[in-house]
């Protein structure tokens, strides 16, 4: 382990940081990575530790991790005020996107050098470490250890791949039974099934409605949106614009994965050569508001938002090597969701526990997906789908309260 440590340390993070200095160049993401972890020990220097009992750090590798512990942070802060909250990023689509009052100091994390971080928790003390999902840093959770620092890991899945970094934490909480007992046959840590607390942030998010009252709404308005589409997911969209389905949806959608003139623009002139009205909107708005067919989302933050409007739901990525995007929140919004064959992600659970409830729908191809939709174009099927959506998610969600009793009762 010491020497696959330095080895790291000394080769691969050099080798690393010299690659992403060159990419820096032509990509504006990797280049406000890097500014930020350089910011990020003085920025940790001013952070003003000594007015809170305790400090507790979260770490994600973007805003969709964020999301996995964002109810364990609000649940926190609400029992005890005087425990300060460090939550650090890789990505800048986690630092950039998390806004988020219960967080105390919002950081990049540092670079994964041995002596960086020992300087780093030196200075800050953390009581405990949270990391979310699969985003390991070495060095990070060697130096914790060494210093005797609470580590925990949440939303956890059984990777051969992660076996040296299971071994690294004090406690484990996983998603799924499978995970639990694969884990635990491998790890002499302290682990625990407990599922995901993503599920209990986006029902916590959902506005309180009678489900029948919802659904009815729902089966009128028979608005379909296409969220978090990639390239790849585009023989979707392209086939869809020249089929008879358009003219069935009230409404359709778009939400690009990445809001850029690139992609907002090949939306656009795809829809101007067939001269399909369409709107482009930054912020939530009523869509019985909006008299074009199509519209396309050019800002991110209110997705969630969105699905409330819609009554079926595509979600992209599944036609890329990237893997398909969250699916629980247009679920968990009672929309029926189809998405593309590559789900062997974060999200694998997801989508076996809701193509099992006949909740989801995988695709390989767009007659498929036609198939699918004009099936839930049926009252019956609709309703039997979408309260099983909406089902599947309540029957995982209670995560946050599974682990903070653990972690609580261990304490203390």
């Amino acid at each position: 382990m010491i020497f696959l440590l330095i080895l790291y340390n000394l080769l691969v993070l050099p080798m690393f940081i010299i690659l992403s200095l060159i990419l820096s160049i032509f990509d504006k993401k990797v280049r406000k990575g890097l500014l930020g972890r350089i910011n990020s020990f003085s920025r940790l220097k001013s952070f003003n530790k000594d007015k809170f009992s305790e400090i507790y750090w979260f770490h994600s590798a973007s805003y969709g991790e964020y999301q996995q512990v964002e109810t364990l942070i609000s649940e926190i802060k609400r029992r005890d005020k005087n425990i300060g909250i460090i939550a650090s990023f890789f990505s800048p689509s986690g630092f950039e996107n998390v806004e988020d009052r219960n967080i105390d100091l919002k950081i990049y994390l540092p670079f994964d050098f041995i002596f960086t971080h020992y300087k780093v928790l030196m200075l800050i003390r953390p009581k405990k470490i949270f990391f979310s999902s699969s985003d390991f840093w070495p060095s990070f959770l060697f130096v914790a250890n060494k210093l005797n620092i609470t580590t925990i890991l949440t939303s956890a899945r059984y990777r051969k791949t992660y076996y040296i970094f299971l071994k690294m934490f004090d406690k484990i909480f996983c998603t799924s039974n499978t995970d639990f007992k694969l884990i635990k046959k491998n790890i002499s840590s302290e682990v625990y099934e407990a599922g995901n607390p993503r599920y209990d942030r986006i029902l916590n998010n959902l506005p309180k409605h009678k489900s029948k009252a919802g659904l009815t709404k729902k089966t009128k308005n028979k608005n379909l949106i296409l969220a978090s589409m990639w390239n790849e997911d585009n023989i979707i969209f392209e086939k869809l614009m020249n089929s008879r389905l358009v003219n069935i949806f009230n409404k359709i959608i778009i939400v690009p994965h990445e809001i850029s003139f690139r992609y907002i623009n090949y939306y656009c002139t795809a829809l101007d050569k067939k001269k399909y009205s369409y709107k482009l909107i930054s912020e939530h708005k009523n869509f019985d508001n909006i008299t074009e067919k199509f519209i396309i989302i050019d800002k991110v933050g209110f997705l969630s938002k969105l699905y409330l409007q819609t009554s079926i739901a595509y979600v992209g990525g599944g036609f890329s090597t990237n893997g398909i995007h969250n699916i629980i929140e247009p679920a968990a919004a009672s929309n029926p969701v189809i998405f593309g064959p590559n789900f062997l992600n974060s999200n694998k659970f997801d989508a076996d526990g809701l193509i099992n409830v006949s909740g989801g729908f995988s695709i390989k191809s767009y007659e498929v997906f036609e198939q699918r939709i004009n099936w839930l174009l049926v009252e019956k099927n609709y309703q039997f789908s979408s309260l099983n959506c909406k089902s599947f998610v309540e029957k995982f969600s209670g995560s946050t309260k599974k682990i903070l009793e653990i972690i609580y009762d261990k304490d203390i």
